[in-house]
């Protein structure tokens, strides 16, 4: 599973054939039989049991004990985040970080979030209270959309300390197989966590310690994530510090679908804090904003714009989230982008219509990020769904979450959709932290799509490529804008 393959399925496999074996010869005693019936039931031994505590009950200690742990009602860290760009070429210097700091504030007991992102050009102040949120970039009180209420419920789940409290109130929590971890002995325990996470956490059998956390989850809200639907994610713990008696770790990397996602930092936390009155105060008014205005989700909460024919034929437009033109040929309209998800395509296709942009014949899901998980809706459709190398494993993930197969082709040479001069050329180019991508070429219109090109280097990259294949672009597009003029074209 992860990048370092510490936890494959095989081992898991291996780890599940062995507590089976075990399983079958308990059943020769006089008790296996019940025994062999409790593990079908989904109880777990009463020796099983008690087991489970004795190590939960190690790891509470070395934190600082149960009671200490659940007399803590506030909380504040001080906290630096680093994004990595979710990728899947297993080099580990391919994830183009981001940082970002920021103030987490919490009071378990109501329960509330309130974390001030710090940027340099002003803060972001959300606040997630019970089950509504609110947001301030600077210009005053707004509602926060529903997906920060779904991430307030799976971060304070893995905060360590809330994790054994977690484990401690589970009334399912029993002991898995035990592994390795990196040559480490470590023992297994399963729950079901906060009523709805089915994890399991791995301990270190020389100290106690949490090492990592692991259950499957899906964000059908979050605008990044949605594509992916429910996704294994994994929590590492590191960086042991002691505060005032309370012992945490102060590294939490955060892995979705087995990469990176994000690394969090705790440079400094205050356990049983006094807060002002006010730092979770959400008025009756913004409560009622909030569910008329904040419960649906990102990628659906911006309503499309109209798309419009430019004089050469292309057609751009749909904003947030939709598939941002299509190209004619000779084989009907190419869709460029497939849009976030798949409410995204199915939502575009009737507004290209109006545009006379239709049918369309064919799907670039060429981008290797998340931006296309509308490809599910294009499957459904039995649309051929062109990529890159590089967007490959994303487009496949993404069908996988959605339960569909799709037509998905690989542009490996020089591809032409449609014949004659009203065609969409189709070419491999690499990148400097993107190999495996690609051009296309309409010489109809003389635009060049660069799904992948970011910065100015990138798209001096992308202009000489295009040149080398006798290509003459006025136009070029890319993932932040569908056409620009390009100078001299």
């Amino acid at each position: 599973m992860g990048r370092s393959g510490r936890m494959g399925r095989d081992g898991r496999d291996r780890q599940r054939m062995g507590w089976s074996r075990r399983v079958r010869g308990a059943a020769t005693h006089g008790w296996g039989v019940v025994f062999a019936l409790l593990l079908g039931s989904g109880v777990a031994p009463l020796s099983a049991q008690t087991e489970a505590r004795t190590v939960l009950g190690r790891a509470l200690e070395l934190m600082g004990g149960e009671e200490r742990l659940r007399d803590v009602r506030t909380v504040r860290f001080d906290m630096r985040t680093q994004w990595q760009r979710t990728g899947f070429r297993g080099l580990p210097a391919t994830d183009r970080p981001s940082f970002e700091d920021h103030v987490d504030v919490r009071d378990y007991a109501i329960p509330a979030w309130r974390n001030t992102r710090i940027f340099a050009r002003g803060n972001v102040v959300n606040v997630i209270r019970d089950s509504v949120g609110t947001t301030d970039f600077g210009n005053g009180l707004q509602p926060q959309n529903v997906a920060y209420v779904d991430e307030r419920r799976e971060l304070f789940t893995y905060t360590p300390d809330r994790l054994l409290l977690a484990l401690a109130d589970a009334p399912d929590l029993r002991l898995g197989a035990d592994t390795t971890l990196a040559g480490e002995p470590h023992r297994r325990l399963r729950a079901t966590l906060a009523e709805r996470f089915d994890a399991e956490v791995f301990i270190q059998a020389a100290s106690g310690a949490p090492t990592y956390l692991r259950f499957t989850a899906g964000h059908p809200n979050d605008y990044g994530l949605v594509p992916w639907g429910p996704m294994e994610v994994g929590v590492w713990y590191a960086g042991w510090r002691d505060f005032d008696g309370l012992a945490i770790p102060t590294q939490w990397d955060v892995e979705r679908m087995g990469v990176p996602y994000k690394r969090m930092t705790v440079r400094d936390a205050a356990f049983g804090v006094d807060l002002e009155p006010d730092s979770f105060a959400v008025s009756d008014e913004m409560r009622a904003r909030f569910l008329a205005e904040g419960t649906v989700p990102m990628h659906e909460s911006r309503p499309i714009q109209p798309y419009e024919t430019s004089d050469d034929g292309l057609v751009a437009g749909g904003g947030f989230g939709f598939p941002s033109g299509a190209v004619p040929t000779s084989e009907g309209w190419v869709l460029v982008g497939a849009g976030q998800a798949a409410f995204n395509f199915r939502q575009a296709l009737p507004a290209l219509e109006s545009a006379g942009a239709g049918p369309v014949a064919h799907v670039l899901a060429t981008t290797a990020s998340t931006g296309d998980g509308g490809v599910v809706a294009a499957a459904g459709r039995d649309l051929p769904i062109w990529t890159s190398p590089a967007a490959e494993p994303f487009v496949r993930r993404m069908l996988a979450a959605g339960q569909v197969r799709g037509d998905v082709r690989v542009v490996t040479r020089l591809t032409a959709l449609g014949t004659g001069a009203s065609r969409l050329l189709l070419v491999p180019f690499g990148l400097p932290d993107t190999p495996g991508s690609l051009l296309a070429f309409h010489p109809e219109s003389g635009w060049l799509w660069a799904p992948d090109a970011e910065d100015a280097l990138d798209i001096r990259l992308a202009l000489e490529a295009a040149r080398t294949q006798g290509w003459a672009p006025v136009s070029l597009g890319t993932r932040r804008s569908f056409r620009t003029e390009v100078p001299g074209g």
